[in-house]
């Protein structure tokens, strides 16, 4: 998400807000994946009544991510309604940790549940917010389902950065990488000059940028 798991141990951000935010995040992942503004109330009744309008599977509840983001959403209600006793309202820092990471999965199922490109910021872990200390990090790389790095034909999504290419995206051979490139486009949050998807180690589509710092 957007929040360093190093600060949370360090004590400079609070678990219960790390909670309540990437709940926060995970509505407004759902609601852009399927186009639809009014999931976040009533969350769970109105994310499967926009998964069945565009007739897509059902969500499994009983099992896997879901039956985990349906235990943290119980857990959320507990301390925004503080149904829980003061004793258990200031959780240790794993309990963040560990909703930061169901969020995350949750997310990145939740686009693929219904064919759209994952948004790069969900693997973004180094964004220390307000914090005044360095930035860092590594370029995180999404290998999507079905695809094989070791494929001739894999399509692989490139931005440039600083004059460097960053790869983002390893797409099954035979994709249509066009929504991705779009999508890219629309989530980055660093200056880039250009686009590039190479199909193997084929140049096959660029597209350059003139975005502002770069």
């Amino acid at each position: 998400m957007k929040v360093n798991k190093s600060l949370i141990r360090e004590g400079n951000v609070c678990p219960v807000g790390c909670i309540t935010t990437s709940w926060t995040a995970l509505e407004i992942a759902c609601q852009d994946a399927l186009n639809e503004p009014n999931i976040s109330y009533s969350f769970r009744r109105n994310l499967d009544v926009a998964i069945q309008k565009q007739n897509f599977d059902r969500l499994e509840w009983g099992s896997g991510i879901w039956k985990r983001v349906s235990n943290l959403q119980n857990r959320r209600k507990g301390y925004v309604h503080r149904f829980i006793s003061e004793d258990n309202f200031f959780p240790d820092a794993s309990i963040a940790d560990e909703s930061i990471d169901i969020i995350r999965e949750a997310v990145i199922a939740i686009y693929q549940h219904v064919n759209r490109p994952v948004p790069i910021w969900i693997q973004d872990d180094d964004d220390r917010g307000w914090d005044a200390g360095k930035r860092g990090g590594t370029n995180d790389t999404l290998i999507h389902s079905g695809a094989n790095e070791n494929d001739p034909k894999v399509i692989k999504l490139f931005y440039v950065h600083l004059g460097k290419e960053k790869l983002t995206d390893i797409l099954p051979s035979g994709t249509d990488y066009l929504p991705y490139v779009k999508d890219l486009i629309h989530k980055i949050r660093v200056p880039i000059s250009a686009i590039r998807v190479y199909e193997g180690n084929a140049l096959v589509h660029e597209r350059e940028l003139n975005m502002r710092g770069t």
